[in-house]
């Protein structure tokens, strides 16, 4: 893979505790987002690795809310832009199933990306916890393609 230098890249997402915690902040949050994801787009990522937990909810839901509010997407083909944390990147490398470390739980499908990484999946069982009991389904976006 490529490190993509984008303008954005040591920019905050916005999940500091005064940012996203307090109410009247919010909106600081999803700017902040959409700054950093529209500063990617150009680049046509791949996928996004954070190494810290709020970047790692906030990009990904982010996606979702701009979405939803804006119509917009930040992918050619409708997915949007996976994020994952340097571990979930580590465990899918070293050969962990995508569902057992629990991919399934992001909002933007990252079926694509395992499949471009040539990640073997049982899409089946995407939402089934162990002893096949169901996991229940996230949110379905109605802009964003999920699979």
């Amino acid at each position: 893979g490529e490190v993509i230098d984008y303008p954005e890249r040591r920019h905050c997402c916005g999940f500091g505790f005064r940012q996203y915690f307090i109410k009247a902040n919010r909106g600081y949050t999803f700017s902040s987002v959409k700054k950093k994801l529209d500063s990617m787009q150009p680049y046509s990522p791949d996928l996004i690795v954070t190494n810290c937990p709020g970047c790692n909810v906030f990009l990904d839901k982010g996606q979702y809310v701009i979405s939803e509010q804006e119509g917009i997407v930040y992918d050619e083909n409708g997915y949007g832009i996976p994020v994952l944390s340097s571990e979930e990147l580590a465990g899918l490398v070293l050969g962990f199933d995508p569902w057992d470390i629990g991919l399934q739980v992001h909002q933007v499908s990252v079926e694509p990306l395992l499949d471009k990484m040539g990640v073997e999946y049982e899409p089946e069982k995407k939402y089934m916890g162990k002893e096949n009991i169901p996991l229940g389904r996230p949110l379905q976006p109605t802009v964003l393609k999920t699979i």
